[in-house]
C-alpha cells in the first residue's frame, strides 16, 4: 500500500478545518493549524508535508504572508497551495495566484471540487 501524502490545512475556522479533514482524511494524512505561524513552525521543524490548504484570511500571520515565505524558502518553495478566501475580491486571488498560489477557492466551496483541484495539480506536478 502506498504511504499517504501528507495534507496541511490552515484555518482559524474550526467549521472549515473540520469539513476539510473529514472529507479528505481518507485520501491524505491530514495535519490541521490554526494560522499561518502554526504552520510554519510545523515546516520548520521539518515535518514533510506534500499539500497545504491555507486560509486566506486568519490572525497572526495570513494566507498571503504565509505563501510569500513559503515561496521564498528553499526548503518548502515547491509545495503546492490552495488558498481558500471567504472575499471574492479579484486583486486578492491576482496577488495570491501572482505570489505563487496554486490555486484559489471561495468559501464556501464544495470539498468534492477541494478534492478534484488537490488532484490535478498533483497530477501536474508528478510529471
Amino acid at each position: 500500500m502506498e504511504k499517504k501524502l501528507t495534507l496541511l490545512i490552515i484555518d482559524d475556522e474550526p467549521s472549515t478545518r473540520i469539513v476539510l479533514e473529514h472529507f479528505l482524511k481518507k485520501d491524505f494524512s491530514v495535519i490541521v493549524k490554526n494560522d499561518g505561524m502554526e504552520g510554519l513552525s510545523l515546516l520548520e521543524e521539518g515535518t514533510d508535508i506534500d499539500f497545504i490548504i491555507a486560509d486566506l484570511n486568519m490572525p497572526n500571520l495570513n494566507g498571503k504572508e504565509f505563501l510569500k515565505i513559503l515561496r521564498a524558502s528553499n526548503l518548502f518553495g515547491d509545495i503546492p497551495i490552495i488558498i481558500l478566501s471567504g472575499t471574492d475580491e479579484s486583486k486578492e486571488r491576482i496577488d495570491c495566484l501572482n505570489s505563487g498560489a496554486d490555486d484559489f477557492m471561495l468559501k464556501p466551496f464544495n470539498p468534492m471540487e477541494v478534492q478534484a483541484k488537490i488532484r490535478a495539480i498533483l497530477r501536474r506536478i508528478s510529471k
